[in-house]
């Protein structure tokens, strides 16, 4: 919480300082339980029976601590650096489109409405600022630093050069609210639930009941192909097509059991 004190500190008006505050306590939370406790798996093997679902076997089993204090430093640069400024032009952007920044909850047709809206307008970025960072121009320069990890963990959602941290992750995350002029509590239902679906996406694990992450986790091991998060751009362009031909897309589904996947 020490990002949220720091900017409590700062002389900032009322209302910014309570979008942060409200913001960032999702964002930490989220990073520290969800990314966090996948790295408790990773680190202590514990408990035993998830490493059943492990996706690539045999893989982060030992991390290497000097890689664990970049990926500790990276996510610290990217939230101090990019995510907290973000957060405060994202408040003037939707104070802007005159969005209620009150903890007033909206309508069931309203949120549901927005949240289909968030999750095309992410797709459609996401899906061509990540094609063009694997552009050789952008990829060596900027994009390389993620794909360090061709077997991601959790916290790997956040492990990336600023710059993309910038173009791909946020700007794309944050422009269905904008568009939307949507409110306090529906941003931030769509931060906690898309941000925890990121994670798990690096998570490197299969369990029963969560989101596939076998698509992206087939991106990180064959640095190509599967730009996109739901994968509909991905097949309307043909760039899933290595995916499709691997023994990998019969797994890609939701399990239902707790049998390891076959």
């Amino acid at each position: 919480m020490s990002l949220i004190l720091m900017f409590e500190s700062c002389s900032v008006s009322y209302g910014v300082k309570h979008f942060i505050t409200a913001t960032f306590a999702v964002y930490l939370s989220i990073l520290s339980l969800v990314g966090g406790g996948s790295m408790v798996v990773d680190i202590y093997h514990r408990p035993r029976w998830i490493l059943k679902y492990k996706i690539q076997k045999g893989k982060n089993l030992m991390i290497e601590k000097r890689r664990l204090w970049d990926l500790f430093n990276n996510i610290l640069l990217n939230s101090t650096a990019i995510l907290l400024p973000g957060a405060v032009v994202f408040y003037f952007l939707l104070k802007w489109r005159g969005s209620d920044l009150t903890f007033t909850p909206p309508s069931i047709s309203s949120f549901f409405l927005h949240f289909s809206g968030f999750i095309v307008i992410e797709e459609i970025g996401f899906y061509y600022a990540h094609r063009l960072l694997h552009s050789s121009f952008f990829y060596k320069r900027i994009h390389k630093k993620h794909h360090e990890w061709t077997a991601p963990v959790g916290l790997t959602a956040v492990y990336a050069h600023p710059v993309e941290m910038l173009i791909s992750n946020l700007i794309p995350f944050l422009c269905g609210p904008v568009v939307f002029a949507s409110n306090l509590v529906t941003s931030l239902w769509w931060f906690a639930i898309a941000f925890t679906v990121t994670i798990i996406h690096h998570s490197g694990y299969h369990l029963p009941l969560l989101p596939s992450p076998e698509f992206h986790d087939f991106h990180h091991l064959k640095f190509t192909g599967n730009y996109g998060v739901l994968g509909v751009l991905d097949r309307l362009h043909g760039t899933d097509k290595l995916f499709r031909e691997s023994s990998r897309y019969k797994k890609h589904r939701v399990i239902f059991s707790a049998a390891t996947l076959i």
